[in-house]
């Protein structure tokens, strides 16, 4: 973990800010003390919290193939214009960040004018990135993704293991959500993005993915307000040709994998992507 992204993370115990105690330890004021994973990760989860089911193995290496093949690129440049805007002072936060592509990707992109004009955006160089997730298979990957990123095994649904208005944009893909935290740790000025799939998402895989709630629009923004006002939504459609491992992949990197069989052959398809890429600001 790097030392300047310490005093950003929190002690689950007591809330206070972490700071290196020694090699491969960090703790707070308060004595409580956290040993570094061999990865570089930290363990940052409250003593007593509700049992939940946290990404596999196979989960986390099917997300990681899929995503490195650019499927989901639309999403990648939606979120690095997101960031690369961001003019409040604070990390980017990546809440089930799985193993961190997606905060890799904003963190290389925002300010980068290399991929042309369409994706250029002007943004803070050297921004550092925090990866929270609940899976320790997939924090270790996150821990090694990218310089600027610290990696952190933490609990979306209880308190964030995040000082107070340290983060200038929370990234949300895919993930649950818990909005009184989010408007605990974003700065004043900063930003929530949320990624959602939207009805028609991966449609021509329905038997094997779990389907989209209709009432998906009204859930999302009742799980958000009154803490945050919605600023913007855009929403994103194109189509993927997938091979029969494409397809596999993309069905077994989300829930979809605890009900579909790991050897079940998938035949190539053209899938549907269907998403809604909506930005947040905390309500004043």
């Amino acid at each position: 973990m790097r030392d300047d992204l310490l005093p950003v993370l929190a002690c689950p115990v007591c809330a206070e800010p972490l700071a290196r105690t020694a090699p491969g330890q960090a703790g707070c004021r308060n004595g409580h003390r956290y040993d570094e994973a061999k990865q570089g990760h930290l363990t940052l989860l409250p003593a007593r919290r509700r049992a939940l089911t946290a990404d596999t193995p196979a989960m986390v290496d099917a997300r990681l193939r899929f995503l490195g093949r650019g499927h989901y690129a639309p999403v990648e440049r939606a979120l690095t214009r997101v960031v690369g805007e961001a003019t409040a002072p604070g990390v980017v936060l990546d809440v089930g960040s799985g193993p961190g592509t997606y905060l890799a990707h904003t963190l290389d992109g925002a300010g980068d004018d290399s991929a042309g004009d369409d994706t250029a955006v002007a943004g803070p160089a050297g921004r550092l990135g925090v990866a929270l997730d609940l899976s320790a298979v997939a924090v270790r990957r996150a821990a090694r993704i990218h310089a600027r990123v610290g990696a952190v095994v933490g609990d979306v649904t209880e308190r964030l293991p995040v000082v107070d208005r340290a983060v200038a944009v929370v990234l949300d893909v895919f993930a649950p959500r818990n909005q009184h935290e989010y408007a605990r740790v974003l700065h004043p000025e900063g930003v929530l993005v949320v990624v959602t799939p939207r009805a028609g998402h991966l449609e021509e895989l329905a038997a094997a993915t779990i389907s989209v709630d209709p009432e998906k629009e009204r859930r999302l923004h009742d799980s958000l307000t009154p803490a945050f006002t919605l600023r913007a939504s855009e929403d994103l459609t194109w189509t993927m040709a997938l091979t029969a491992e494409d397809v596999h992949d993309v069905v077994h990197m989300g829930p979809s994998h605890h009900h579909v069989a790991p050897d079940t052959v998938f035949a190539p398809e053209s899938v549907t992507a269907a998403v809604t890429v909506s930005t947040w600001a905390p309500t004043a």
